[in-house]
């Protein structure tokens, strides 16, 4: 209790002289500002405790559980527990009967414990692949489980794990047989999705200076083209050869990058903590093409049509931005819902859902952001992206919060579908 109320004081002590330390990954751009509302001080302590305390957590309350992810993939579910576990759930059979139970349920023992998870995990023809912060954040997992296992508390045969020197914050991607997933130790790593085995790695600027955590990877790793883009807590977005991992080409902000990457065409887009969007061009060594500043740093990931960019942000705002637009371009609408968004939004046909930290999901028309149901509020907290099957799929999604639940909403009838307690 005496740490956890220095680190407060310490967060206070933070926000009135903004002085940003160089191991957290608050824009350094902030310094030029010389005054900030009343707003922006008290969310600038409260993202920070996000930060320090909602992810890894070992620099002040020791290991967090996890965010409850979740990836769905011809209508089963699969997520990552706050025990550890890793559960594949029947969407279809959990309509029909709440009370249907696992697919099958991963509950490894003490000596091969998961950790806490909290990227979603990515879905391959044969494994589901999930990557973990464990030994208090000291070290990360990389987990593939078949698809078809039965329940079972062992790895089972071709199955694989690797632990690797940092945390996996972020979720693996998988591309041309290799698994790819970013590490706390700075480093992206590639492996082979059938054994496991390393197939290359590629350090970051942070890692390379030795600048402590700020070498850290949060970030989802983006597939496109023979390229893999990811961002780092150094304030550079990556891109590197998905062939052996030479860098392609590096863009610098002013502060961390966390975000996914979205690519669309040769655009690629991401947000960043120095407050703004950026748009750069893949096929010109990433040259800028634009950026959008708001109010507060982007966390979830921008979304795309194809004509709009959708990026919801720790404002508590969605903002809807055309592919082309130029710098000076206002956004084609702005939607103020009020509460933090660290939770990346998903498209149902032409409508976008969107969930608040507060565990408050909205449903916007994409045309002009109107609200266009009442929102439906969850239980608990939520810092998950949610997920669906895309725009071929059934118009519903799914969400897992902060204390292991996992609901699927019907988007039509806009109501709640299922929830399982994921939690024993």
């Amino acid at each position: 209790m005496i740490r956890l109320l220095a680190i407060h004081k310490s967060l206070v002590k933070w926000a009135f002289s903004l002085k940003i330390s160089p191991l957290n990954p608050i824009s350094r751009k902030m310094r030029s500002r010389p005054r900030l509302s009343q707003w922006h001080l008290l969310a600038g302590i409260a993202l920070l405790a996000i930060v320090l305390t909602g992810c890894t957590g070992r620099d002040v309350i020791g290991s967090a559980r996890g965010w409850t992810p979740v990836t769905v993939s011809d209508g089963i579910v699969y997520t990552a527990t706050r025990d550890g576990d890793v559960l594949a759930l029947d969407s279809q059979a959990l309509d029909r009967d709440e009370d249907a139970g696992n697919v099958w349920k991963y509950d490894p023992p003490k000596d091969r414990e998961l950790g806490a998870v909290f990227g979603p995990p990515a879905v391959g023809e044969k494994f589901i692949f999930i990557g973990s912060s464990t030994n208090d954040g000291d070290t990360g997992k990389l987990i593939a489980l078949r698809k078809d296992r039965e329940s079972s508390r062992r790895i089972e045969e071709d199955e694989w794990d690797k632990v690797i020197p940092g945390a996996i914050i972020g979720g693996p991607t998988l591309a041309q047989g290799m698994v790819l997933v970013g590490s706390e130790d700075g480093k992206l790593y590639a492996f082979d999705a059938e054994n496991g085995e390393r197939i290359w790695t590629f350090a970051t600027e942070g890692l390379k200076r030795d600048k402590g955590k700020e070498k850290r990877i949060w970030s989802t790793p983006t597939v496109a083209d023979g390229a893999v883009y990811f961002g780092a807590m150094d304030d550079y977005l990556y891109a590197v050869s998905l062939d052996d991992g030479s860098e392609l080409w590096k863009f610098e902000t002013d502060g961390a990058v966390i975000t996914t990457p979205l690519v669309v065409g040769t655009k690629v887009i991401f947000g960043s903590f120095d407050r703004k969007l950026y748009a750069l061009d893949a096929s010109d060594n990433g040259r800028l093409l634009w950026s959008f500043e708001a109010d507060n740093w982007f966390w979830a990931g921008p979304i795309s049509d194809g004509e709009m960019v959708y990026a919801a942000n720790m404002d508590g705002k969605v903002y809807a931005l055309p592919l082309d637009r130029q710098d000076d371009d206002a956004p084609e609408w702005t939607q103020k819902l009020g509460d933090i968004i660290s939770s990346t939004p998903v498209l149902i046909g032409d409508r976008l859902v969107v969930t608040t930290e507060g565990g408050i999901v909205s449903l916007l028309d994409t045309s002009d952001g109107t609200v266009e149901e009442i929102p439906i509020e969850l239980a608990n907290k939520v810092r998950a992206p949610l997920s669906s099957e895309g725009p071929d799929g059934p118009a519903r999604f799914y969400v897992g919060d902060r204390n292991g639940v996992v609901t699927s909403i019907d988007v039509e009838r806009w109501r709640l579908s299922w929830t399982v307690r994921t939690r024993e």
